[in-house]
Order: C-alpha cells, then sequence, then structure tokens
C-alpha cells in the first residue's frame, strides 16, 4: 500500500489541505515539520479518519472536528480524501476514497462515503437504503481490510511517544499473536485444523457399534460444537473489545487526563464562585444592618442620649411614685397603734384616750393633700411603667461595629474583580468536551475482564469433554478404513504446518531483530546474543538474551530502549508479514538520547518501509545536524505553520525552511 495525496477539508486545523505524499525506492520518506500544536498529530488523524472513519454520534462531537476559525454557514461539511494504491492478488489498484460529514435539517451528523476503484465506484450514505447502504459497505470495508485491517493499523500508524506501552505484558502478547496470525496468514491453518478435528469426530460416531455408545459420544460431540460456537463469538467479542481499548487507549489516557485537569479547574472554579458568593453575602448583610441601623437611629443613637439628660427626672419621678405608693390604710393603721401604746407606756398621753380611727383617717387625708401638690402627679400609671421600662432598657451604639465591617468589606471588594477575571479565566481553559467516552471505555475495560474469565471458563469446559470424547475406544477390528485415518491425520497435519510455518518466521524474526538491536538499541550495541520468539500461539512473546548469558528484561529498559525495542519488532513482524502498508511515526523521537536518534536517522527510518511518514518537531529532527543525516532519503518534507488568529493551519515546502534537492 503506498498513500500518494492526502485532502481535508474544514478538518480540525486545517481549512483546505492538499498534499502529495508520493515517494521513490530511494527516497522512501516524508518528513513533515511543525511546532506543537502546529497540526502534526491532525495531519495523522486525517488519514486514520479517511481510512476507518469518524465517529461522530451528535452535534456537538461534529463542531469538535470542524475548524475553529471558519465563519458558521448553514451547509458546512467536513471533507477527506485519500489517494493510495496496494495490491490484491499480486495486482495493483489504484484507489480514491472520501468521507463527507455534515448536519443534516435535524441538527443529526450525517456520513457520505465513496471508494473508486481503478474506475469501479462503490458509494453509500447515512440515506441510502438499509440493504444497498450495507453491500456497498461491505465492499468498501473489504478492500479496505485487504490493504491495512484496522485492527492492524495502530502497528503502522503510532505514536512513538506510546509505542512504549506495547511492552505491557497485557499487550505484549495481543502485538504478537495479532501479528503472527493475522499479518503473516497463520489464522488459515488454524480453521483448517479445526475444521478436521470436526469431520474426524463426526466419522468416529458413524464407526461406533453399539447405539447407546454411539447416542453418548453424539451428545459429547454436539455439546463439544455448541462450547465451540459459544467460545467462538465470546471469543469474536473479547478481541473486539481488545481492539477498541487498544486502539483507544491513548484516546483514552489523554481524556482521561484533560478529565482529571477539567475537575481540577472545575473544582477551583467553584471555590471561586464560593469566594465571591460569601463576599456578596457579606456585603448583603452589611446593607441589611446598616438600613436597620438608620431605620432605628432615634433609639440606637438619640433614645440613650436624651435619657442620659433626664435620667436624673425620671428618678424622681419613679420616686414620688415609690412614696405615694408607701403605705397603706391598714399599714397605717398599724403604725398608728403601735404609736399609741407606745407613748402610753412611756405615760406621755397620761389619762387622755385618743381615738385610732380619727387618726388614721387624718394621716391619710394629710397624705393625700401632699400628692396633690407634687410636681409629676401628672403622670399617669402607664406612663410611669414606660418610664421605669426604658430605663431599664441596655441600649448599645451599632455604628462602630458597622464602622469597622464598612472597612474590612471595602478591602473585599476590591479583590471582587480580581475574583471575577480569575474565574473568566478558569471558564475559558474548561473545554466542555464530552468526556462520556472515558466511562465507556472503563466499561468496555470491564467487561473484556468478565469475558476473559468467561472464555478461560468455556475452554476448561471444552477441554474436559475431549478427554471423556478421547476415551471412547473404537472396534479396532473393523476393517481398515483409509478416509477415516486420513481425517485422523489431518487436524494434526495442519497444526504441524502452522508450528512449522512458525518455527520457519521464528528464526526470521529472531535473526531479524537481533541484528536490527544490535545496530539500533544504543544502551546494549553489538551486546545482544539472541533474541527468542515462543513458539506457543496461545502465549507469544519473545525475550531478549546479553552475550554473558543473561536475560535483559523488557521492564528493566528505559523509555527510550523500549521504543527502540517496540519499533524494532513491529518492523521484523511487518517484513515477513503478508501486508505492505506504509509506516507513519508521530513523535518519532520521543525521548531518545543523542546517540540513538543519530542511529535511527541513518539505520532504522531509510529502511524501515517503502514509504515512511514522519512527523517532527524541529528539536526532535533538528535542521542543523539530524536533518543533513536524513535528507538523502527524503522524497518531499513540508512544515506545517500555525495562524493562530485565524485559528488554522497552512503548509509550505521544505523542512523548516531547508529544502529537498531532486
Amino acid at each position: 500500500m503506498l498513500i500518494k495525496r492526502i485532502r481535508a477539508q474544514n478538518f480540525k486545523t486545517y481549512v483546505d489541505l492538499d498534499l502529495d505524499l508520493s515517494v521513490t525506492e530511494e527516497r522512501p520518506i516524508i518528513l513533515v515539520g511543525g511546532k506543537n500544536g502546529g497540526g502534526k498529530t491532525t495531519l495523522f488523524e486525517a488519514i486514520y479518519c479517511t481510512l476507518y472513519g469518524l465517529k461522530i454520534s451528535n452535534a456537538k462531537q461534529f463542531n469538535e472536528y470542524v475548524n475553529a476559525g471558519l465563519q458558521r454557514q448553514e451547509n458546512e461539511k467536513i471533507t477527506l480524501e485519500l489517494h493510495f494504491s496496494g495490491k490484491v492478488l499480486r495486482e495493483t489498484h489504484h484507489y480514491v476514497l472520501t468521507r463527507v460529514y455534515m448536519l443534516n435539517t435535524m441538527g443529526q451528523p450525517v456520513e457520505s462515503v465513496k471508494l473508486n476503484m481503478n474506475g469501479s465506484i462503490f458509494q453509500y450514505g447515512t440515506a441510502t437504503p438499509p440493504t444497498q447502504r450495507a453491500e456497498q459497505k461491505n465492499q468498501v470495508n473489504k478492500i479496505i481490510e485487504a490493504n491495512l485491517p484496522e485492527r492492524l493499523s495502530k502497528y503502522f500508524l503510532f505514536d512513538a511517544m506510546e509505542a512504549g506501552n506495547l511492552l505491557k505484558e497485557d499487550q505484549l502478547n495481543q502485538v504478537i499473536r495479532e501479528n503472527i496470525e493475522n499479518v503473516m496468514g497463520f489464522k488459515k491453518f488454524l480453521h483448517f485444523a479445526t475444521a478436521a478435528g470436526n469431520l474426524f469426530q463426526e466419522y468416529t460416531a458413524q464407526r461406533l457399534k453399539q447405539e447407546s455408545e454411539k447416542q453418548d459420544y453424539l451428545r459429547l460431540i454436539e455439546r463439544k460444537k455448541q462450547l465451540q460456537k459459544e467460545l467462538a463469538a465470546k471469543e469474536q467479542e473479547y478481541q473486539k473489545n481488545v481492539d477498541y481499548l487498544l486502539t483507544n487507549q491513548a484516546f483514552y489516557q489523554s481524556l482521561k487526563e484533560g478529565f482529571q485537569e477539567q475537575a481540577v479547574l472545575q473544582n477551583k472554579l467553584q471555590q471561586l464562585e464560593s469566594q465571591v458568593k460569601t463576599l456578596l453575602q457579606k456585603e448583603s448583610t452589611y446593607k441589611n444592618h446598616l438600613q436597620q441601623f438608620i431605620e432605628t437611629i432615634e433609639w440606637e443613637v438619640g433614645i440613650p442620649h436624651v435619657l442620659q439628660s433626664i435620667q436624673s427626672e425620671i428618678v424622681l419621678a419613679l420616686k414620688e411614685k415609690k412614696e405615694k405608693e408607701h403605705l397603706t390604710p391598714t399599714q397605717v393603721e398599724s403604725i398608728v397603734i403601735e404609736t399609741l401604746n407606745y407613748l402610753k407606756a412611756q405615760n406621755l398621753l397620761g389619762a387622755k384616750e385618743v381615738a385610732v380611727g380619727p387618726l388614721v383617717a387624718y394621716i391619710l387625708e394629710q397624705a393625700r393633700s401632699k400628692n396633690a401638690r407634687r410636681y409629676y402627679s401628672f403622670w399617669d400609671e402607664v406612663e410611669i411603667q414606660v418610664l421605669e421600662n426604658t430605663l431599664n432598657n441596655r441600649y448599645s451604639n451599632a455604628f462602630l461595629w458597622l464602622d469597622t465591617e464598612r472597612n474590612h468589606l471595602n478591602l473585599d471588594l476590591a479583590n471582587l474583580e480580581t475574583l471575577e477575571v480569575q474565574k473568566e479565566q478558569l471558564k475559558a481553559q474548561i473545554s466542555g468536551k464530552d468526556y462520556s467516552f472515558i466511562k465507556e471505555y472503563e466499561k468496555v475495560e470491564q467487561v473484556t475482564k468478565q469475558q476473559q474469565q468467561i472464555i478461560q471458563n468455556l475452554k476448561n469446559e471444552i477441554a474436559n469433554l475431549e478427554k471423556k470424547i478421547a476415551s471412547y475406544d473404537i472396534n479396532i477390528y473393523q476393517e481398515p478404513d483409509i478416509r477415516y485415518e486420513t481425517l485422523g491425520k489431518l487436524k494434526d497435519f495442519f497444526k504441524e504446518v502452522t508450528s512449522e510455518l512458525l518455527k520457519a518466521k521464528k528464526t526470521q524474526i529472531e535473526l531479524k531483530m537481533k541484528e536490527d538491536l544490535n545496530i539500533n538499541l544504543e544502551p546494549y550495541k553489538g551486546m545482544i546474543s539472541r533474541v527468542e520468539l515462543s513458539e506457543n500461539l496461545d502465549s507469544l512473546t519473545f525475550k531478549l538474551y546479553h552475550q554473558a548469558g543473561n536475560e535483559i528484561f523488557l521492564n528493566q529498559l528505559n523509555t527510550a530502549s523500549k521504543q527502540i525495542v517496540v519499533q524494532v519488532l513491529l518492523k521484523a513482524l511487518r517484513e515477513f508479514g503478508d501486508y505492505d502498508p506504509p509506516v507513519m511515526i508521530d513523535t518519532v523521537m520521543g525521548v531518545l538520547d543523542e546517540s540513538s536518534r543519530a542511529t535511527l536517522l541513518e539505520n532504522y527510518f531509510p529502511a524501515l518501509s517503502h514509504q515512511t511518514i514522519l512527523l517532527s518537531s524541529d528539536s526532535e529532527i533538528r535542521k542543523d545536524n539530524d536533518w543533513v543525516k536524513i535528507k538523502p532519503f527524503v522524497a518531499k518534507a513540508y512544515t506545517l505553520e500555525r495562524d493562530r488568529e485565524k485559528q488554522c493551519t497552512y503548509v509550505v515546502e521544505g523542512y523548516f525552511g531547508e529544502k529537498v534537492e531532486n
């Protein structure tokens, strides 16, 4: 497969991209430079999404793909177009694949796909009748599958920074097995072995003499077939989910990081909003207290001063009131009697008798006469009570407290504008992206783990059934049956073919990897004694060994070395496989040191593939010294320039000003 041209209109940072990517045998490299955020990864996505389609389910997702600098139009659409050639059954075919996306009148995303293969047109869209759509879509997918299956694309179109993740134990087996079985064409022989085994079991049932034994045997065979069918379905679902997880892992991780960052921003925003809310509430409370103070200023300020000036008068009034109520007739009578008894005891009255009643009446009369002449006699009982209550009240002047609060509030309000600006800045940083994909990915991840256990249980049950099936004795006295004997050998034959093919490929892969690692793996340059690839298709792994005899453990390699090992592995698997697609690498140098990058530029990239597209910043492939090393192998070089004002990327010839000589 050779990519000749990519066009992208209104796709993310590209308004109208039209890039010639054709190469020659002597110069297989396309070098695309750009600063961070300039559009390199988007170019990568444009090629990938043209091959396999955009995943758009709503208007929001559509708008996230449309160039942000465009003024919104009614018939706004995204167009992706890829020109490429590929060999199918040893014949070269030329293809133009076009995908168009837009929103219909209901605001729902619609897709239109067209594939031109040597003049034959395959076309379908969202509005195409279901039967016709399924037929045309199947044809298009078969053609793409024949050139580069999506499940294998991650091994040919990848980010070098993420390549090291493929060395993780849970993914390495998947990487090698997918390439061995699919890329190298081993799977068809495994299918032949399975089919031969099924035929052998059916014929075995026919040779059993006893009907009861035959029925038991057939039940076991039928049960095994059901379990195998269920296992195949589960494995297909599991494989689909694993492919989904591996394909979307980088996107999930970046989205998860973005989500976590968004959560931090949201938390900061909530804190700022809480501060602003508290401040505004404080201002509102102050205003309420101030209004209350104004409304009660007479009582809060005036009345205390008035009371202070007339306090002595109120005291006199209250005293007069108490004096008025001091003696009752009974009390006066009691005092008069006690007084007269005292006078008699002292012989001060003589023989004269003094009547108590008239004397009491006289005293009370005299008291009433004096009260009539008192100054505060005009106050009635209610007024006296009010004066008494007023005198007993405790008044506090809130002015000083309000004045202190005003000073503090002025300082806080001076910071309010800064808080509002910070709020707006945080809101600008919060993208509003749809993070529902994270939940979907984690759900698939959980389901995949469950499926793995179900698959293992099914395999265990099938293994037990096979033991029971094998325990049936076939009548050895029957006449020889060539057909039966042949069927019995076929299953093992196809397994042996697969095993021999694996051994042959295994030796080639091991030697090629050893050769490339001794050249490219800087920390162990020239020190790799052997690369060992396992022969078990169910658990495909590889190991590296030092000339001293010890194993070089993959998990102990640094990030740069892991990147080299994976790229060498993929190169070997690609070289001996059935597919011959281009290689496209983003962030080509990743975290490589000076020696490693020189080795890649001079030895690895030029021999990597018949077409290699490298996406690099000027700090990865540097134009002062790296450019000279790779220049002889570069067919075309481009630089992506970002227009920040118009929010788009345009392309200029050359790699940061360095031109490619014909």
